[in-house]
């Protein structure tokens, strides 16, 4: 590998721009320095060692840090060439104080700077994407940075799908039948009360069955989620990406001591959409959808937590554990291999995962209206014939 795979755009600085830009700059930057142009040529760098003595040596702070930075650019110590190898980059790195410097091509022509960490990083094999997201798949843990992938494949991702949507109808049908033993047990036909949902907030007696049955729905299926494999393998998604972005060695033990809650998880979102749907549907006041944008804002990241920690997550088998380490592992692997790689528009939507989940979603759901629609027809025929 040659240092083009690590070469990024870096903001550059005239001479004309203020030392408070600068310092600015650097603070926001991976490094503790910025490039300075004039007449479009690299002319040095200014860095905060600089900076810093400038500003002690000022007695107006506020004039200071308008003063132009030209008077503090030192030359580059280096241009480093984009076809150096890593080890090259390293050797001078290690003879220069500089934490970045520019790269030029073959022609001199300016085309990015590199960062000493990132040389270091991937040498070591430590250097870690900015974000990682995942997901829980029967065939295992899938991981991406948005661009690269790691883990279960495509086929784990349309059977993710397929599960939810099997633990969906299997509520239902589970619903279907303790409803139906309380009809033969009662004599209440509460299957009446089906034909007319609530229409209105407030409340009626006749809507009872209804919020039970729809209660009951819900807790099933994610009774029926906390009990699969897709559980065990969603904690081991979430413990190797706060390993991945604690910087830890991806092992079984590093892994294993993480936790199972992870604040970017999707989970979060929905806990967010169902408060808001219930606080919306059940307060009887005007003021309902002002109360539950407020009980969302502040807790939303309490109830996902929750639910990540007592339904949608437990503690993964020791497979599980060693599947997630692979991903993570796999998925490092691929991205030292291209830290700078970058997909757009439909295939990094593509890469996170929710078309294919969403197919097998799709898939059996038109599996199940074919067939209701074919028993409809068949008891029809039944009945006429």
């Amino acid at each position: 590998m040659t240092i083009s795979e690590l070469t990024r755009q870096a903001p550059v600085l005239s001479t004309r721009d203020t030392i408070r830009r600068a310092a600015g700059l650097i603070h926001g930057s991976e490094g503790a320095a910025v490039l300075v142009a004039s007449n479009g040529q690299i002319v040095g760098m200014v860095d905060e060692s600089s900076i810093a003595r400038f500003l002690s040596a000022s007695e107006n702070l506020e004039e200071a840090l308008g003063s132009p930075v030209e008077p503090l650019v030192e030359p580059s110590p280096v241009f480093v060439n984009s076809a150096l190898t890593l080890r090259e980059a390293a050797e001078i790195f290690g003879n220069t104080d500089a934490d970045m410097l520019p790269v030029i091509d073959e022609r001199g022509a300016y085309r990015g700077v590199i960062y000493r960490s990132d040389i270091i990083g991937t040498l070591t094999k430590t250097l870690k994407p900015p974000t990682v997201a995942g997901m829980a798949t029967p065939l295992g843990v899938y991981l991406t940075t948005g661009s690269i992938t790691g883990g279960a494949g495509n086929l784990g991702l349309f059977l993710t799908g397929v599960s939810l949507m099997l633990m969906i109808a299997a509520s239902s049908v589970i619903v279907s039948g303790l409803e139906s033993a309380f009809v033969a047990v009662s004599g209440i036909k509460t299957y009446i009360y089906h034909a007319s949902p609530p229409l209105t907030m407030r409340f009626n007696v006749y809507d009872v069955v209804f919020y039970v049955t729809t209660a009951l729905n819900i807790g099933i299926m994610l009774l029926l989620l906390r009990l699969s494999p897709l559980a065990g393998y969603h904690a081991a998604e979430h413990m190797t990406v706060h390993a991945i972005e604690a910087g830890e060695t991806l092992t079984p033990d590093s892994v294993r001591r993480m936790p199972r809650v992870h604040g970017r998880c999707g989970t979060n979102l929905l806990a967010a959409a169902g408060v808001f749907l219930i606080l919306t549907t059940k307060v009887h006041s005007e003021l309902s959808v002002l109360v539950a944008l407020i009980v969302v804002v502040i807790g939303w990241r309490a109830v996902g937590s929750w639910l990540q920690y007592f339904v949608t997550t437990k503690t993964p088998s020791e497979k599980q554990l060693a599947n997630g380490v692979a991903a993570g592992n796999q998925l490092l692997e691929r991205y030292h291999e291209r830290p700078n790689y970058q997909v757009y528009g439909f295939d990094r939507i593509w890469n996170l995962g929710f078309l294919q989940t969403a197919s097998g979603m799709l898939s059996v759901g038109l599996i199940i209206y074919v067939l209701e629609k074919y028993a409809h027809i068949a008891g029809l025929e039944r009945m006429l014939f």
